[in-house]
Order: C-alpha cells, then structure tokens, then sequence
C-alpha cells in the first residue's frame, strides 16, 4: 500500500541533491532529501532527471564534495527511484528555459502537479510556467509550508 502525503510529489532539482547529500546536520536539502528516503515527501522522477542525477554525483569533483563512493551515489539514486512516483509522460512539454537542461523537471512537475524544489529559483522564473499547477520553492520554504 502506497503512503498518504498530505503535500504535492517533488520534483528535486540536482542542486538541492548534491547538497542534501554532503549530509550536514541543520541543511534543509539534507532533510528533504531524508524525508523522501523515508517516504515522507512524494518524490517525483523522470529518466532524464534520474540519468541527471546519477551524472553529477559521479563526478569526481562532486563525490569529493559529498563523500559518496561510487557505489553509494548509484545506491541513492537507486533509492529515489525505489520510492518515487511513477510518472508516465505522453506529450513532452518544453517551456524553453535558459538553461535547457532545467526542461524536463518543469515538465516531470506539469505532469505530477509537483513543486521543483531548488536553490535556483531564478532559473525558473518564466510569469507563465506555474499557471500548469505547479510551484518552486528553496527546501527552507518546503519545509516551513509542509512541516514534517
């Protein structure tokens, strides 16, 4: 049996990832990226952002940063798909942000009526994108507006 959420699935943004997973006691991306392991907040996945994922925290620069291992940045990526809503995407939607790689999580939110959590709200910022039932928001404001 599926968990009950009492919030919309998130869509996590690659940024907030590799910060919840330096793993710093008192940092907000830390928790939010432990409340979805723990399936306390709806994780929202596409391919694209799941092959993301697994790019960046490969990088040696990036697993210098966080401390993972190979094996436990495949483990955490392997864990978020485990516990994340599957999204079946039948029309690509493309807002044509500035940064292109940004399109698919604006779209894995369209399709889940999701909330793209990031540091990077600027890249986000077109007036006419969250009118498609979908929000963005820092993991500080996710975690004040749905406390755990």
């Amino acid at each position: 049996m599926s968990p009950e959420y009492c919030m919309p699935p998130v869509v996590l943004d690659t940024n907030v990832l590799v910060a919840g997973a330096c793993r710093r006691r008192g940092n907000c991306a830390h928790a939010v990226l432990l409340a979805m392991l723990e399936h306390k907040i709806p994780v929202a996945l596409i391919p694209g952002i799941a092959l993301e994922y697994q790019d960046v925290l490969l990088r040696p620069a990036v697993r210098d940063l966080t401390g993972l291992t190979h094996e436990q940045a495949v483990d955490l990526v392997s864990a978020l798909i485990a516990c994340s809503l599957r999204l079946h995407i039948h029309y690509e939607w493309r807002p044509n942000l500035q940064d292109e790689s940004d399109n698919k999580f604006v779209e894995a939110a369209i399709h889940c009526g999701g909330i793209i959590v990031t540091y990077n709200l600027r890249d986000y910022c077109e007036p006419d994108l969250p009118v498609h039932g979908w929000a963005v928001m820092t993991p500080n404001e996710l975690l004040t507006r749905y406390p755990l």
